[in-house]
């Protein structure tokens, strides 16, 4: 998704955010794999593919993963909520999807994390992978949701 030499700049909250929905979307594609998909993270990907300026915050990548790794769907409906009825969740690209569910996993898990620092955060990330109208389309999701949730 990054470059191999691309270094990712922020707080190692942000180093494993980014690696987070990595993993996450990783794990749909492989979805008989989500445990292995944390394990090569934690393992090799963290020093080969995704680096920062920082350390990234382990427990806290985990704390994502983990959650998710069990139940990839958890969020879904919640996110189907939110949208048309013309769309379905499917619809969204596998990307989109890994975004608003690490998103979510926050919103609903950390409540000592601001909504405004999960919901910047994770725009931040959306624009690293997705154009200006997917992330303002992210953008209102986690918005709607972060007013149910919280």
């Amino acid at each position: 998704m990054f470059e191999k030499s691309q270094k990712i700049y922020g707080s190692a909250r942000h180093l494993s955010r980014v690696a987070a929905v990595q993993a996450v979307y990783q794990m749909e594609q492989n979805p008989e794999d989500r445990q292995d998909v944390v394990f090569q993270f934690l393992n090799s990907r963290f020093n080969e593919d995704v680096k920062g300026t920082t350390e990234p915050d382990i427990n806290f990548f985990k704390d994502i993963t983990n959650f998710l790794a069990n139940d990839l769907s958890v969020f879904d409906q919640k996110i189907t909520e939110q949208l048309t009825e013309q769309w379905k969740i499917e619809r969204l690209p596998s990307l989109s999807r890994s975004i608003l569910r690490c998103a979510l996993y926050e919103l609903a898990h950390t409540p000592s994390v601001p909504t405004s620092v999960i919901i910047n955060e994770y725009l931040e990330v959306a624009k690293s992978f997705l154009e200006k109208k997917d992330v303002s389309f992210i953008h209102g999701i986690i918005d709607a949701l972060a007013k149910k949730i919280r």
